[in-house]
């Protein structure tokens, strides 16, 4: 946003629509009403079942893990309305970068940030249960209390560093998935250096984020199966269920953020089919989508809550929707009631 905000004309010698023509590329080849209604339907399902799930999790935010679920919870359902939402309408209009050029940099731009904000949040995640099978207090020293807030004001930190000087990625609807070029699929694309759309920190955090998280999250595998029999021998069942079904949900997240992230580094420099391009989406749009399965799934408190919340809610919504007529206005009906009791002449005299 730095570059579209502050020097317009160096942008526009990156942006500039009119070095091509929109309907170069044939509509036939942009408009994708299949993909756009899995995309969306999708999108509503994601964020129905997200949205307890995050009530659930903010009533255990003492410990410092949920607080970061809790955290990245709120960035993927704000993710999904550009990956997904964005993406599955753009499927159904044939959207490219041109011509809404304005728009859709700005929308890119809000992506790359939460893009930035979501994975550095699970690699944090994946640091504080790694501390705690090394060493609880160490954990506690790193994460508890006030220190979970300084770490997630540095991912907030962190995220509008992306937002404002990393170049954003835009939805192509030829291959139905986010680049930064924004020539792809164009005859000029092949006269575009695709490294002048890649800044220094994105090729670098790109290269942590298929090297480095990786290793994190061995490291984590690693602990965990060294103190699996110490976990097993804890007496409280449900301290020992909560370390475990934690692990899990942790390994899985944190798993499908790497494949995603790896593929999504490699397709923006090298050449690749277009269905792994699409397969590529979908691994993307899951690691944003899926939080909510996984948490259903495997955290027997969090579906409980959940459970507790939605019971509640149709509990009321059915109290209002069938409730009796007579029990709308219980002052009238009791007026009413003892005008009925008075004697007739009372009733025409006035008296009690």
């Amino acid at each position: 946003m730095e570059i579209y905000l502050l020097r317009r004309e160096e942008w526009e010698k990156f942006y500039n629509c009119n070095r091509i023509n929109v309907d170069d590329v044939p509509f036939s080849e942009r408009y994708h009403p299949l993909n756009g209604t899995i995309i969306v339907g999708l999108f509503v399902i994601f964020e129905t079942l997200y949205l307890p799930c995050l009530f659930a999790i903010y009533k255990h935010t003492e410990h410092s893990c949920y607080k970061l679920l809790l955290f990245i919870g709120i960035s993927d359902m704000l993710m999904l309305l550009f990956h997904g939402l964005e993406s599955g309408i753009y499927s159904f209009t044939g959207e490219m970068f041109c011509p809404n050029y304005n728009f859709n940099y700005v929308t890119g731009s809000f992506g790359a940030a939460l893009f930035a904000l979501e994975t550095s949040a699970n690699i944090f995640l994946a640091l504080d249960r790694c501390c705690d099978f090394i060493s609880p207090k160490l954990c506690e020293f790193l994460f508890n209390g006030k220190r979970i807030t300084f770490w997630i004001g540095f991912l907030i930190i962190f995220s509008f560093y992306y937002f404002f000087y990393v170049n954003p990625a835009f939805y192509n609807s030829v291959y139905m998935n986010w680049f930064m070029n924004p020539y792809q699929s164009y005859s000029i694309e092949s006269t575009v250096n695709p490294n002048d759309y890649i800044n220094p920190i994105t090729f670098w955090y790109n290269m942590f984020l298929t090297f480095g998280f990786p290793i994190i999250y061995l490291i984590y595998i690693c602990f965990f199966i060294y103190r699996l029999r110490e976990i097993k021998a804890i007496v409280d069942v449900s301290q020992r269920k909560w370390k475990i079904t934690m692990f899990i949900q942790v390994a899985i997240i944190c798993g499908i953020n790497i494949a995603c992230c790896s593929l999504y580094a490699i397709m923006q420099r090298l050449p690749m089919s277009k269905t792994l391009i699409i397969i590529g989406y979908y691994l993307n749009y899951f690691v944003f989508g899926l939080p909510p399965f996984i948490y259903l799934f495997c955290n027997e408190t969090i579906r409980n809550d959940v459970k507790k919340i939605i019971g509640k809610n149709l509990h009321k919504l059915a109290k209002k929707l069938y409730s009796p007529p007579n029990s709308i206005n219980p002052s009238y009906n009791s007026r009413m009631q003892r005008s009925v009791n008075r004697p007739l002449a009372s009733r025409f005299s006035g008296g009690n």
